[in-house]
């Protein structure tokens, strides 16, 4: 069974790394430049990497830029995530840390009322087919 409070916090800390490296959130970073899907803002400087522009370069399909970001440049990828790291990293760190003792605090602040809820989606039989609880 899946919970969904554990599920939010495991998407916080997934965005807390993912900004801390490559500058961009974990949808951005995965989605963008894929499938026809253009670039977003949150990808669209130097240093906010996409994975698209990683294996692009790393297998030598980008003849563009020759490395990451919009400027042309050739900017590598060891300074960038550098960058980042120096620019995202301590925040990065805080959440990494904040986020799972907050989800744990809550859940036993919250017990009686996430208990509740657990009970209305099992007797809605939401919780059997979704495999989810609170």
């Amino acid at each position: 069974m899946t919970s969904l409070i554990d599920a939010g916090t495991s998407i916080v800390v997934l965005n807390a790394g993912t900004q801390a490296f490559f500058g961009t959130n974990a949808w951005n970073f995965a989605t963008d430049s894929w499938f026809g899907r253009p670039k977003s803002p949150a990808t669209d400087s130097s240093w906010e990497i996409s994975l698209f522009e990683i294996v692009t370069t790393l297998t030598g399909m980008d003849t563009s830029t020759h490395g990451f970001g919009s400027s042309g440049a050739g900017l590598k990828l060891g300074p960038a995530i550098q960058k980042n790291l120096k620019a995202n990293g301590p925040t990065a760190l805080a959440t990494v840390i904040i986020a799972p003792v907050a989800a744990k605090l809550l859940k036993r602040v919250a017990r009686r009322p996430i208990r509740d809820a657990n009970k209305i989606l099992k007797m809605t039989g939401i919780q059997q087919s979704l495999g989810v609880k609170v």
